[in-house]
């Protein structure tokens, strides 16, 4: 089948949280594969298999439309929340407006939704707990480092970004070889070793552990 592919973001480019090289990256290789981006654009409607933006231009014309949902906190009651019904947290996971009350995840107002940076969050939380509770251990407050494992169709893509100044610098990175280790989906201290135990036997490029390209 004679297939053309168009990707519509309102990102000035595709990934481009990771930085230039990274998104430099995923811009060829988009090309390699002959795929169309419509970058910068917001979409307001479909009608007809016709993709409308904001300002009213029709920015494609589709036979399928596949569109990511629209993102809601949970809204827990009794919790402070935004407009959207996420956590406000500080940058050891407590909750805003209370003392020992904690939140990692999807579900708090950081602004990126990734398994690894859910992960980062969590482990500052329990040295936040684990601290409150008498424990001598090292304070270690949520500084994000994005790391991905992009599957391009032949070979993995692996890119990675420090985002939150607990390095040098904000270094974007892009490599077909591993800039972690273990090479697993989801990029922990100790969820990695888990989900490499897993996928013993399998290719890099398999679901660890139905854990999907860095998720939850």
């Amino acid at each position: 089948m004679d297939l053309e592919l168009t990707l519509i973001t309102p990102e000035d480019e595709p990934l481009g949280l990771f930085g230039r090289e990274a998104a430099d990256s995923v811009a060829r290789s988009l090309a390699d594969a002959r795929i169309s981006v419509v970058a910068g654009a917001g979409v307001r409607e479909v009608v007809n298999g016709e993709v409308v933006a904001d300002s009213g231009e029709v920015l494609a014309r589709a036979q399928r439309v596949v569109a990511l949902p629209r993102l809601e906190g949970p809204g827990v009651p009794g919790l402070a929340a935004d407009a959207h019904g996420f956590v406000p947290v500080d940058e050891e996971g407590r909750v805003s407006g209370t003392d020992s009350v904690f939140a990692a995840g999807d579900g708090t107002t950081s602004p990126i939704k990734q398994g690894g940076i859910a992960a980062q969050q969590a482990d500052a939380v329990a040295r936040a707990i684990a601290r409150r509770a008498g424990v001598d251990v090292e304070a270690r407050p949520f500084r994000p480092v994005l790391r991905a494992q992009l599957l391009t169709g032949s070979r993995s893509k692996y890119l990675r970004r420090a985002v939150g100044g607990n390095e040098a610098d904000d270094a974007s990175q892009a490599s077909d070889e591993t800039l972690w280790w273990p090479p697993t989906k989801v990029a922990a201290p100790f969820l990695s070793p888990y989900l490499e135990q897993l996928n013993v036997g399998g290719s890099q490029d398999e679901p660890s552990g139905g854990v999907e390209v860095l998720g939850r």
